[in-house]
């Protein structure tokens, strides 16, 4: 007889596992919930995005404040550059810690969960069938709701001799066993500019191919161009408005031959990382069959309320097709979250995504939220933009960082907040405060009102209001 459930959800990652501890809360632990998922639990997040690309940045920025150290005369000793080995050796213990604790030990709380491990395909709109990798043969189990969460992977591009030739993605390169010496990524967006600048820093040749004529493309063009300029001084060297036309294994070499606007250029590298985003993992599970509609790109088609074309199905995380800004862990497990809730009382919950905050874990940090001036001028034919310096801030002279951006953006008509876009040291701790007043209709006016605290780098939002009824050259520390 096969087994019954109230939910199956199939994807172990952070959309999965909110789902699971969402709706187990509604139903006080009353419900009967199946997990399908492959090893290793938590997804990319934990395994191989945020968590080991965070914690290689801030063992590469114990190298700048080497530097920073020097150039203030002040003592300080650091040998040249440790081993990769031995950095992404101590990345694993962190990874494994927090996959133990957040997922694989949680999981075995709920005593109302059964755990798959192993493939998923819906036979049908209630019944899926697993195929385990730990216990040979399939089974069918039979669920009243079924959450896809299924999460993505990165996405290759066609480029001639590439297959011929040992690469790395995003998800595979924590993997390395050797020592290189000269990286080529190929993309800038977000992940490929954190992982440019923290091997540079340790010591490695690092060169990015971008096609645009800038990275990061759907940011504040002067945030992005920043950017550009703070890596570059680092030695990163950006071969923008270029293509790979092939790559070839030479010996002990990769050449990559590169089309840019000077003609063709042949690099030799030891290794390549791509970089060029990532795309949904809807394939394999059987959807069509059974009425789920995908997009052209792959993403599950879902209404607002994360419903999917078939009634009692839902989808969260990076495969659902919602008007996501980013894939963020974050998002994938809010969105989680509110499935379940709606599967639960037949709810209509969305997520203004016009409010979702977005950091970039460079050095200094990016972080941005809502729109930019171009889509202002494109809604309205008018906007109003201020444009001010992180050197304006105390805080850079006591941080000696003098590079920094932020843009606030505003209504034009009403004076109310539509954006914000900072490159500045902990953009990721303060980006938040602009989400809240897009949400709540704040003006440029209600944050001149803010207290802050002195000194920090969060008082470049307060500084970017000021900026439309002054000038923030001619102002003490603190006003207002």
């Amino acid at each position: 007889m096969e087994k019954q459930y109230d939910l199956i959800i199939i994807g172990g990652g952070a959309a999965g596992f909110s789902a699971m501890v969402k709706y187990s809360e509604l139903t006080k632990r009353n419900s009967k919930i199946a997990m399908v998922s492959r090893r290793p639990l938590g997804g990319t997040c934990v395994n191989t995005g945020c968590v080991p690309s965070k914690s290689l940045i801030e063992t590469a920025k114990l190298f700048k404040l080497y530097s920073k150290a020097r150039r203030k005369k002040i003592s300080y000793r650091m040998e040249s550059s440790p081993k990769l080995s031995e950095v992404f050796k101590s990345i694993e213990s962190i990874v494994l810690q927090l996959r133990g604790n957040k997922y694989e030990r949680l999981v075995e709380s709920y005593e109302n969960v059964d755990l798959y491990i192993g493939d998923a395909k819906l036979v049908d709109r209630n019944r899926v069938r697993v195929e385990r990798s730990e216990d040979p043969g399939s089974l069918e189990i039979y669920g009243r709701n079924i959450l896809i969460a299924t999460g993505s992977r990165p996405a290759i591009p066609g480029i001639k001799g590439l297959d011929s030739v040992p690469y790395y993605t995003t998800d595979t390169i924590w993997g390395i066993d050797y020592e290189p010496s000269k990286i080529l990524i190929v993309g800038s967006g977000a992940v490929g500019l954190e992982l440019a600048q923290a091997f540079v820093r340790l010591g490695i040749d690092v060169y990015v191919v971008e096609v645009l004529d800038r990275p990061l493309p759907n940011l504040e063009p002067d945030i992005a161009v920043e950017a550009l300029d703070i890596l570059s001084s680092e030695g990163v060297r950006f071969y923008l408005k270029s293509r790979i036309s092939e790559i070839d294994r030479k010996a002990d070499t990769i050449e990559v031959k590169v089309v840019t606007p000077k003609g063709i250029e042949t690099i030799a590298v030891d290794t390549i990382l791509i970089a060029t985003g990532r795309k949904p993992n809807s394939d394999g599970l059987n959807l069509d069959y059974i009425g789920v509609e995908i997009d052209s790109k792959g993403f599950i088609k879902v209404a607002h309320n994360l419903r999917t074309t078939v009634q009692n199905i839902y989808a969260a995380g990076d495969v659902a097709g919602t008007p996501k800004p980013a894939f963020l862990e974050t998002l994938a497990a809010r969105e989680g979250a509110l499935a379940a809730m709606n599967m639960v009382d037949g709810g209509d919950r969305s997520i203004d995504y016009r409010t979702v905050p977005i950091a970039i874990f460079t050095d200094p940090e990016i972080a941005y939220v809502g729109l930019t001036e171009a889509q202002v001028m494109e809604i309205y034919k008018a906007c109003s933009c201020r444009l001010v310096s992180f050197s304006d801030l105390p805080k850079s002279s006591i941080l000696d960082e003098p590079r920094g951006l932020a843009k606030l953006v505003i209504d034009p008509y009403t004076e109310k907040v539509l954006g914000f876009h900072v490159l500045a040291p902990n953009a990721s701790e303060f980006i938040s405060i602009a989400s809240l007043a897009i949400k709540h209709g704040y003006s440029y006016r209600d944050l001149t009102d803010l207290i802050q605290i002195f000194p920090s780098s969060s008082e470049i939002i307060k500084l970017s209001a000021q900026a439309f009824i002054r000038d923030i050259g001619k102002m003490p520390c603190c006003v207002e």
